[in-house]
């Protein structure tokens, strides 16, 4: 019997310390787990302050002529073309469609086409202001892409932009009409982190007639010049645009209507940053296509020519969203 006893009192011992050994491997393979699900808990943290940049290669999943989502607009989100990609993961974007009217510059007469004299310069013969090139800017608006009011405007993230000289008041424009001195910047649409994922880009662009040569600009924000229109080409993507729903309800010129609509043509006009070269007031824009011409000239305060941006994002800092069909442009107000 003491035997039988001392051979049962083995086997529970050895019971006994294989459960505890299983025991002790269960107990260290939960801490794993719960060590692995506290370090992947935190990655995900840790990226998504970041601005959801998970290290996905997410650049390498674009492609030219992708529609991306990036911002806003008066509270409606932007949609965006790739049209071009960089290897450290930078892609050029433009805006879609046009989302406003606007003019490159107002006059710093404050009166288009009037002198502090009220001297009138509105005349289909040649006037002085068209062979006095500082006169014709004072009255007509600068096409100096490093000095216009669109160029604070695009890079303003401020809630009221500060402008140099009048500024963009309706009653300077063309036709009193698309002031915008007192909108809120155009970076006041976009999140602490969409901007920081922009990158500054260095501008040279071509100077006007009273420039001394190209003018030097840093921009988040800019305009398309002539020669970067080949972007698009390469990426497939439209040259010509026509206007958002908003930018159409907005507008209080009705060109689009006159312009284009009447004439049987959904695309319009948009602004290039370049200036006419023997002009000081005339910049480019992109026609809509009815004469077949690519480009026109008008001068910088008419107020009715589309706005189609652009801007320089890291897709390291933040991933790209897709975007949906685009809805709403059959909704524009004719």
């Amino acid at each position: 019997m003491c035997i039988l006893k001392y051979i049962k009192g083995k086997r529970q011992e050895t019971i006994d310390k294989s459960l505890d050994k299983k025991m002790d491997r269960r107990k260290r393979a939960l801490e794993v787990i719960e060590f692995i699900a506290v370090a992947a808990i935190c990655i995900i943290m840790y990226f998504h302050e970041r601005g959801a940049a998970l290290p996905d290669d997410t650049e390498t999943l674009l492609k030219l002529g992708d529609k991306v989502l990036f911002g806003t607009y008066l509270d409606e989100p932007i949609e965006w073309r790739v049209i071009q990609l960089g290897e450290d993961g930078a892609a050029v974007l433009i805006a879609e469609y046009i989302l406003t009217m606007k003019a490159f510059s107002a006059p710093d007469s404050g009166n288009f086409n009037y002198d502090d004299d009220g001297n009138s310069y509105w005349s289909v013969n040649e006037t002085e202001a068209d062979r006095d090139l500082k006169l014709q800017a004072y009255v007509r608006g600068s096409s100096n892409w490093a000095q216009s009011d669109l160029r604070t405007w695009l890079n303003s993230d401020r809630e009221n932009v500060v402008y140099d000289g009048v500024g963009p008041v309706a009653s300077a424009m063309c036709a009193n009409k698309n002031g915008y001195a007192s909108e809120a910047g155009f970076l006041t649409g976009f999140t602490v982190q969409e901007r920081e994922a922009m990158i500054p880009t260095d501008h040279t662009t071509n100077g006007n007639a009273c420039d001394s040569g190209p003018v030097q600009s840093i921009d988040l924000v800019y305009l398309l010049s002539e020669e970067e229109l080949s972007w698009l080409m390469e990426a497939d993507v439209s040259i010509r645009t026509e206007p958002t729903a908003l930018a159409v309800e907005q507008d209080q010129t009705k060109w689009y209507k006159m312009f284009s609509l009447d004439f049987g043509i959904d695309a319009y006009y948009w602004w290039l940053r370049d200036p006419v070269p023997e002009k000081s007031s005339n910049c480019y824009y992109v026609s809509n296509g009815y004469t077949g011409v690519l480009l026109n000239e008008m001068e910088a305060g008419a107020e009715g020519v589309g706005i189609r941006p652009a801007v320089c994002v890291d897709t390291k800092k933040l991933a790209l969203t897709c975007a949906e069909p685009s809805e709403g442009l059959d909704e524009r107000q004719e």
